[in-house]
């Protein structure tokens, strides 16, 4: 996995508005099935995807490799039909430039300033999460969020409370 091939991939989610609302439905599922809870879900970065196809979305995420997501995450998820798919990858990225060792010459093939120093590529050990997410589980937990909303909002209890002052600084209504 390159460091590039995933800024690439970044950028390409950016430009799509389909890409970013699956991928916020996405993170809805494993927040609404409490996947953050389990040791290390949290730190994951998402290096590929939404791959969206008729029955599945499919997101690539990756962890540090001291840092692998807890496998019963893993199985929580599995009972609500996903597909989850470990994969130990190495990470090429550059080195940080902390004195003259970090970097190497160019050597002028890339069609830069030959000459010029960059920095190293170092490889770094990583854990690559793939999840596949049945579209109608996605589906079904978006319905049931609007449904929750509509019912706790009631238009005319919002109404009153804004007739007796609710909107003042130092007015407070029950509704």
């Amino acid at each position: 996995m390159d460091q590039n091939y995933i800024i690439d991939t970044l950028k390409n989610n950016i430009n799509r508005q389909s890409a970013l609302d699956t991928l916020i439905d996405f993170e809805r599922v494993l927040d609404n099935q409490n996947i953050y809870t389990y040791a290390n879900w949290l730190d994951g970065e998402v290096v590929e995807g939404p791959h969206i196809e008729k029955y599945w979305v499919t997101v690539t995420l990756m962890y540090p490799y001291k840092k692998m997501p807890d496998p019963e995450g893993a199985k929580r998820l599995m009972k609500h039909d996903c597909k989850v798919y470990y994969a130990k990858d190495t990470l090429i990225t550059a080195a940080k430039l902390k004195d003259p060792s970090d970097s190497e010459p160019r050597d002028g093939a890339d069609g830069r300033r030959p000459g010029q120093h960059r920095a190293k590529k170092v490889e770094k050990p990583i854990w690559l999460i793939t999840l596949e997410v049945p579209r109608k589980f996605m589906q079904e937990l978006a319905t049931a969020d609007l449904s929750i909303a509509n019912d706790t909002l009631d238009g005319e209890s919002v109404n009153a409370a804004m007739d007796d002052g609710a909107g003042d600084n130092d007015a407070t209504a029950q509704i």
